[in-house]
């Protein structure tokens, strides 16, 4: 069922009788069959899209598709209308209609983020079930199938247990991921579910309804977390309401949410309000992190504030007798009804225009649009809080401390202060020293995540790049440990000396290092790496012995405790870009990187490997 779902309580009662009347009483049937012919002749439907959200960092993560019927005089819900058209042996054209309007809606859906679409595996046993009919309609709208999920409900399926297997085969040979659907009210158990390995499973909303109250459900979910997490499988909450199931789920462990708490279905693909946004990612913080760092990889967007604004043709003497009656008011910004900005007007420069002896009189009838003549700074709600703070504290004395104002897609999103800019900045810097490696100083696993994060959620082009030792451990048992310290502080040393001011780097640990960089391009990275594996390997010659280094090999024992001759430490780095990748979550670019970390290893020497 191509978004079919709805709630249960929005049935009607008069529909709901009329399909369980029995067969023979076709004075009910009929109508009702109907009913279903003219929603296909009139394709009397429409789609509404609800966000799927990431319980880890807050943001969206997919749409769920949805269909709405639009037949006036249709009585049924979704949900009835697909039982109906599957006695009346029509389920298929009812399936094409709602998925081939899901996918024609989902044109102004955002780059990268998946599609949810709702299936029931009923239409396998469909005489007019065309096998192909998705991939072909995606290539036709310019998708690829890594960006759809199919929803495979295993409700309808209890005295077909095969339809749900057999669905499920059918999509996943096919490329796509799958999801199992409404799980916790369906039949099998969650060892036979996960048996068929689905890339997700969604809880249903019963389950979900009330947990923060049912310790029982906590723990049922506490167990299916912890299965799924050995099994590989993701886990969706559906149904969420209230703001304790969210915290509930978070506290759980569970992977992504979706209700009407967090964001009602719409027929536009609509952002997560900021609210939402904020209290999930302090919620995993306060749960999983040690350090509360600011969403957003420390952007400005997460600091502003929402200000009302202006238009131009505001009268300014409104705006002064606000500011002069509320000295709260430091600044107000002035943009037309689309949101674009049109300027600023600072507490002191409009109370300075309307004082003097002629000030009042000269400014009392004008529109605040005649008094914008002071320059204004914006900048894009993406930007690093540090940038802004530097960009902000150079401009002219007159101007320094005059507020920013922020914007999204080139529209109003925000203004921020300079006291906030530099409070924020100062107190980045002292969460990032104390997420740092004592042994580096770099930046650890803290920021390297929010780093990680942001870039793959942004369109530019990336590399990542994993770093570590080869035969480290080797040199460390011949050595002695303070002479392996000093051989992860010569690599840190060789990445700060090669890598640019924009690129970052991170010690994740032991001797794993990252770098992201925004070259994607195979020979700018190629070249990157070289100049760190040759400025590594001159720089480690004095940790050597001159008979170790002229030999080319130490003598220490491997991990079964033999003696052993090991080479002088290579690197081995793997690297990973968005040129031919694209990654929605960090889970799967880690995957990536683990298996070309791995086919590094196997090679002799120092290696690289760019995929």
């Amino acid at each position: 069922m191509s978004g079919n779902k709805v709630r249960s309580d929005y049935k009607s009662e008069t529909s709901a009788s009329l399909l369980h009347e029995p067969v023979g009483k076709l004075i009910h049937l009929n109508p009702i069959n109907e009913l279903v012919e003219e929603v296909l002749k009139g394709e009397c439907i429409y789609p509404v899209y609800q966000p799927i959200v990431s319980l880890k960092n807050g943001m969206i993560y997919g749409y769920e598709a949805l269909s709405r019927i639009t037949l006036s005089n249709c009585h049924l819900s979704i949900d009835e209308l697909f039982e109906v058209a599957m006695r009346a042996n029509k389920l298929w054209e009812l399936e094409m209609l709602c998925r081939t309007q899901a996918l024609k809606g989902a044109h102004q859906k955002p780059a990268r983020i998946k599609l949810f679409l709702n299936v029931d595996p009923n239409i396998i046993y469909d005489s007019e079930y065309i096998s192909g009919f998705t991939k072909e309609k995606l290539l036709s709208l310019g998708f690829n199938s890594e960006e759809i999920i199919f929803e495979i409900t295993e409700k309808s399926s209890i005295d077909s247990p095969d339809v749900f297997t057999k669905a499920l085969d059918h999509y996943q040979s096919q490329g796509f991921k799958v999801a199992v659907d409404d799980f916790g009210i369906g039949y099998s158990g969650l060892m036979r579910v996960c048996s068929f390995s689905p890339n997700f499973i969604k809880l249903d909303m019963s389950i979900v309804r009330g947990i923060n109250q049912d310790s029982k459900k906590r723990s049922v979910v506490l167990g299916i977390v912890k299965f799924c997490r050995e099994a590989g499988i993701q886990i969706i909450a559906e149904g969420i309401e209230t703001k304790e199931e969210l915290t509930t789920l978070i506290d759980l462990d569970v992977d992504y949410g979706q209700g009407y708490f967090i964001a009602h279905p719409d027929r536009e693909f609509q952002k997560l309000s900021e609210g939402v946004e904020v209290m999930i990612r302090q919620s995993c913080q306060r749960n999983q992190s040690p350090l509360p760092l600011l969403p957003g990889l420390e952007t400005v967007g997460f600091i502003c504030k929402r200000n009302d604004t202006v238009t131009p043709d505001t009268k300014a003497l409104s705006v002064y007798e606000e500011m002069r009656h509320n000295p709260s008011i430091t600044e107000v910004c002035v943009t037309d009804e689309e949101g674009n900005v049109h300027g600023i007007l600072t507490r002191n420069y409009l109370l300075g225009c309307f004082s003097g002896q002629y000030g009042y009189g000269l400014n009392c009838r004008r529109n605040v649009g005649e008094l914008l003549t002071q320059e204004y700074m914006t900048v894009d709600s993406g930007t690093t809080v540090e940038e802004i703070a530097n960009t902000a504290m150079d401009r002219d004395f007159a101007s320094v401390y005059d507020a920013v104002i922020v914007t999204e897609q080139g529209k109003y999103f925000g203004v921020v202060t300079v006291r906030d800019l530099l409070l924020a900045a100062i107190n980045m810097r002292e969460k990032r020293a104390s997420d740092a490696s004592p042994l580096t100083g770099l930046p650890g696993n803290n920021s390297i995540q929010l780093v990680i994060d942001s870039v793959i959620r942004e369109s530019e082009p990336y590399a990542i790049m994993y770093l570590d030792l080869d035969n480290f451990k080797a040199y460390n048992d011949a050595y002695g440990f303070p002479n392996g310290d000093s051989m992860l502080k010569t690599l840190a040393q060789a990445l700060v000396h090669c890598c640019s001011e924009k690129d970052f780097i991170g010690h994740i640990g032991g001797d794993d290092f990252v770098v992201v960089t925004r070259h994607r391009d195979i020979e700018s990275i190629q070249k990157l790496c070289d100049n760190i594996i040759n400025t590594f390997f001159n720089l480690i010659q004095p940790l050597y012995s001159s008979l170790d280094w002229e030999r080319g090999y130490i003598v220490s024992k491997d991990r079964n405790g033999f003696t052993d001759n090991f080479p002088i430490t290579t690197l081995s780095i793997a690297v990973v870009t968005n040129k031919d990748n694209v990654f929605s979550e960090s889970s799967a670019l880690s995957k990536t990187i683990a298996e070309v970390k791995k086919k590094c290893k196997q090679q002799r020497g120092n290696a690289v490997i760019i995929v």
